[in-house]
């Protein structure tokens, strides 16, 4: 079992990484990817470029759900717990990744299914 003060160290990394992320998406969301184009550069590089920002975003948000996740889970008392197993999630997974919601043996099986 994770002590409360584990989960009250994991609590603030996690609130500090999700002011990160939103400020990170913010300041994404509000760069105008046309003014940086130049008009001798081909279409498709524009294309890229803005599928390329796009995806940055997604990523960001998708890391956003997670750790606001992580701190509902927190507040449920339900952190640290395996979605698939139920089993506890290692200290030492959660110090590396505190937004996890598999253990190591659920997130590996879940890789080798991909």
């Amino acid at each position: 079992m994770i002590s409360k003060e584990e989960v009250s160290k994991l609590e603030i990394i996690l609130k500090r990484e999700k002011k990160r992320i939103e400020k990170e998406i913010k300041s994404l969301g509000s760069t105008d990817m046309g003014s940086d184009i130049d008009h001798g550069e081909e279409e498709s590089d524009e294309t890229e470029e803005i599928v390329t920002h796009e995806g940055v975003i997604y990523s960001l948000k998708d890391k956003l759900g997670d750790v606001s996740l992580a701190l509902d889970k927190i507040g449920a008392g339900a952190y640290g717990v395996c979605e698939d197993c139920g089993k506890e999630i290692s200290l030492d997974l959660l110090k590396v990744v505190p937004e996890s919601r598999l253990c190591k043996e659920c997130k590996i099986k879940e890789k080798k299914e991909e």
